[in-house]
């Protein structure tokens, strides 16, 4: 276990507050309290193994942390390829949990958490938005800058060639405008500036650092190997592409608002509600009809056009779901279950018709939205418990109504590999004794 800063306590995820150096002003974003369910045997999730579904420590339904039953927290994140993740309470401090065997936690060490944990290292900044990789981590300051920790053998958070990896989160290098998104891939980052300019780095493979380019070479003795880009590096071409002729020309005058990352691809929106796609192509994640792979942001035409656009997206594994600029319609393109047929291209989402979708989340393999007084989700077999609906109903191909979620408001869903969360309200004598119906998860003794 790597030493403490000066300076740092250990702390077990129990403490009530803060931390002594969190700032304290408030957000104006809603804050609830954290429901989580899933699998938290962090070790063999998501990899080969047969004894998540019998394990005591996978969480078939929603239940309240004990580290975060007291404390209001604004956002949470986890990621389609994540097996950690983060909760960002109303002053800006960041909670910690989930696999950490290339410090991605921020913790100072490599040591898995079941419990939330505070990140002392982050105390010094409000932190108002978090992104997951694979093995990595990116933090978002209300001053614009970016923070990174955890696996670096690509350069996707600090950069520097021969650093493997960082367990506390450190300043990205980056003197552009201020950052007002962040996003992570598997193994790359993503941030947006506040002109509307997107900066990638990492691992270019598939072209989906936007930069028309894979970055693959072929060593002497027949490896392929990478050139990875260690700093934030500015996308400077958007295109149209004409599908039978395959006739490129550029697109002008774009301004980016939103943008998500899935394992290996991008989608990004502009101000014009139009959107972009870029990098891995197989099932149809870019919704250009087609499977190739795209090297520079690429204009998705079936979302062109007036009244056509989107207004947010959210990337999954292979798939995205998106949110369409008129109210009531959501679509999704690429494949979340090998069930069913990729989407080729954005087709609506006939089960989501008509909500007022507020939230989504994707993991790889499925998706959840809080919409008017519901949740929906789904989720194909196998499950761990991220779909949240007990082990009566462990997976559903299909979107179905989460009815353990009933007696709460949610204001955000968060996903990641077999693993759900949420932020329930908690604001009314009502809010607080539906809440108090959920059990309490204390697994601080697997910690010690």
């Amino acid at each position: 276990m790597a030493s403490k800063r000066p300076g740092e306590e250990e702390n077990n995820g129990h403490a009530a507050g803060d931390g002594p150096n969190a700032k304290k002003a408030k957000s104006a974003a809603p804050a609830g309290i954290v429901l989580f369910t899933g699998a938290t045997d962090w070790d063999e999730v998501g990899r080969k193994t047969t004894s998540l579904p019998r394990s005591k420590n996978t969480i078939w339904s929603p239940k309240r942390l004990a580290a975060l039953a007291d404390i209001k927290v604004e956002f949470v994140t986890s990621g389609p390829c994540s097996v950690h993740m983060f909760a960002i309470t109303e002053t800006g401090a960041v909670y910690a949990w989930g696999r950490n065997e290339k410090g991605q936690l921020g913790l100072g060490d490599t040591k898995d958490r079941k419990c939330p944990t505070l990140v002392n290292a982050l105390s010094g900044y409000r932190i108002v938005k978090a992104a997951t990789g694979r093995n990595h981590s990116l933090f978002l300051t209300d001053e614009g800058k970016i923070l990174a920790c955890g696996d670096n053998k690509s350069g996707q958070t600090v950069g520097g060639a021969g650093t493997a990896m960082n367990k506390f989160p450190q300043l990205v290098k980056y003197d552009g405008p201020s950052i007002v998104r962040i996003a992570c891939g598997a193994e790359f980052s993503a941030v947006l500036d506040v002109s509307g300019a997107i900066w990638t780095w990492g691992h270019p493979e598939y072209g989906q650092l936007g930069h028309n380019s894979e970055g693959n070479y072929m060593e002497k003795s027949g490896k392929m190997l990478f050139h990875y880009v260690f700093d934030p590096t500015k996308v400077v071409m958007f295109i149209e592409k004409d599908p039978r002729s395959k006739q490129v020309s550029p697109v002008t005058g774009v301004t980016i608002k939103e943008i998500s990352c899935g394992s290996n691809h991008t989608v990004a929106i502009d101000d014009k509600y139009r959107a972009f796609s870029w990098g891995f192509g197989g099932y149809g994640r870019l919704g250009h009809s087609e499977t190739g792979n795209e090297l520079v942001p690429r204009l998705i035409k079936f979302l062109d056009g007036p009244r056509r656009g989107i207004r947010s997206v959210v990337a999954g594994g292979q798939f995205n779901v998106a949110l369409s600029e008129i109210q009531g319609t959501a679509y999704m393109w690429g494949q979340y279950t090998t069930a069913k047929e990729a989407n080729m291209y954005p087709k609506p989402i006939t089960d989501l018709s008509g909500w007022n979708i507020r939230s989504i989340a994707c993991s790889g393999k499925g998706w959840m939205v809080a919409c008017d007084e519901t949740v929906i989700g789904c989720s194909p077999s196998p499950c761990f418990g991220e779909l949240a609906m007990g082990e009566n109903k462990k997976s559903s191909a299909q979107p179905v109504v989460i009815k353990t979620l009933d007696k709460v408001y949610i204001h955000q869903c968060g996903m990641g590999v077999s693993h759900s969360l949420y932020i329930a309200r908690c604001d009314t004598d009502d809010d607080k004794k539906a809440l108090e119906e959920y059990d309490i998860l204390d697994q601080s003794a697997l910690d010690k």
